[in-house]
């Protein structure tokens, strides 16, 4: 099972109740291999920068695995769940303070 779920996310997702972002954050928090867990912040902020155009983090997911290269997936995760903490705030999203604001598509059409 262990190499099952190492190998392939879809074979964990067979647990009942687990999800896309929970399989994937078992697959590279767990077992240390690369995958794009998409949560709120990453689907988000990839939609407000205009990297992606999706309705849900599963496309996001899809859409981002796409755009970098698979040996920035586990990093992308990390950085963009503390920057949609810190900065690209769901409801007020500090964009004066955002060093991304120059090729926001948020920014360029709803701030600036």
């Amino acid at each position: 099972m262990v190499g099952c779920l190492a190998q392939k996310k879809t074979c964990f997702r067979l647990s009942a109740g687990v999800g896309p972002k929970t399989a994937a954050c078992v697959i590279v928090y767990g077992f240390k291999k690369p995958d794009l867990p998409v949560d709120v912040h990453v689907h988000r902020i990839s939609n407000r920068l205009g990297l992606v155009k999706t309705k849900n983090p599963e496309k996001t997911e899809a859409e981002l695995k796409k755009i970098f290269p698979k040996k920035y997936w586990i990093e992308i995760n990390h950085l963009m769940v503390r920057f949609g903490q810190k900065v690209c705030l769901p409801r007020t999203p500090l964009c004066e303070k955002c060093g991304l604001k120059k090729i926001c598509a948020y920014y360029k059409n709803c701030v600036a």
